[in-house]
């Protein structure tokens, strides 16, 4: 991490273990607070059900297309030699005793199968996997992914959005997909900490130690956010202090900051108070970042 012209030059993600527990309001609140210091590039990586645009209406977004590669068989030159079903680790491919079949909802477009077919009767089709939404206002670019209906490829997207070109930007937010398989590892590898989510109840906790035990494997540095904070309830608390984990703020449980989320309100904005929780988050994690780089 870096620093040019007063910008902040970073990449974050927020992410959480199970959905719900509120890494939008975080991601979208985060960028808002940012602005104010310089630019910001905000991903919305949640392919599935993208929804941070709703918080940014005033972003006009053009759509691009995104596509895969998938095998295409010529059965006239194929010498069923069975070579691509064989370097296929997704069976995405198989050879039977007349015919060669593809299954392109399997397949990873990693081109094994066309580099090792012998007689070279495999080549390089397309498939649409869902589109890149992308737009830019001032100092901000906001950048979502849309996963198409049916296609099971969100690890693959996710890694295109996360390529796709942007402006010169200080601040890159990552709101990450729910859960702890593959589109959260795509998501947050390689950047520079992890704001993680959790809520205070029993499953939030439960998800939330899920994506700990994640995140500690492949070695990602992280905090811990508790959204929906209720005085009397230190579930999560009592698990960072026998874990060793770094709480960064509390959000807490209030009628009026669920009514302006519901409206499609930035928080930030309408609630003085919530706005300066933001504020200092932004300025511990930075603090962070910088610890860890210096």
């Amino acid at each position: 991490m870096d620093t040019e012209e007063g910008d902040v030059k970073m990449k974050i993600a927020v992410a959480s273990g199970k959905g719900g527990t509120g890494k939008t309001l975080i991601s979208t609140n985060l960028a808002r607070v940012a602005l104010e210091q310089g630019s910001v590039t905000l991903f919305d990586l949640d392919v599935e059900e993208p929804n941070a645009h709703l918080f940014f209406s005033e972003v006009e977004q053009k759509s691009e297309p995104v596509e895969k590669m998938i095998p295409v068989v010529d059965v006239s030159i194929c010498e069923l030699s069975g070579v691509c079903s064989k370097v296929c680790e997704y069976h995405a491919i198989i050879t039977l005793a007349n015919q060669v079949m593809v299954f392109p909802e399997l397949c990873h477009s990693c081109y094994g199968c066309l580099e090792m077919c012998p007689s070279k009767a495999i080549s390089e089709g397309k498939k649409q996997i869902g589109m890149i939404k992308h737009g830019a206002k001032d100092h901000l670019q906001l950048i979502s992914g849309l996963l198409k209906v049916g296609e099971s490829a969100t690890t693959a997207l996710i890694r295109d959005v996360k390529k796709f070109p942007i402006q010169k930007s200080g601040l890159q937010i990552y709101d990450a997909p729910p859960g702890t398989s593959c589109p959260v590892i795509e998501t947050v590898k390689d950047l520079d900490y992890v704001i993680l989510v959790g809520e205070p109840t029993p499953f939030g906790l439960h998800d939330l130690n899920l994506l700990v035990q994640v995140l500690q494997e492949i070695g990602q540095p992280f905090g811990v956010v508790v959204n929906k904070a209720v005085t009397g309830n230190d579930r999560i608390e009592q698990y960072c202090a026998q874990k060793g984990l770094e709480i960064l703020a509390h959000i807490p449980l209030r009628s009026d900051i669920a009514g302006a989320y519901a409206k499609g309100q930035l928080v930030s904005e309408v609630l003085p108070d919530v706005k300066q929780i933001f504020q200092e988050l932004l300025e511990t994690v930075t603090r962070k970042v910088n610890g860890a780089v210096a």
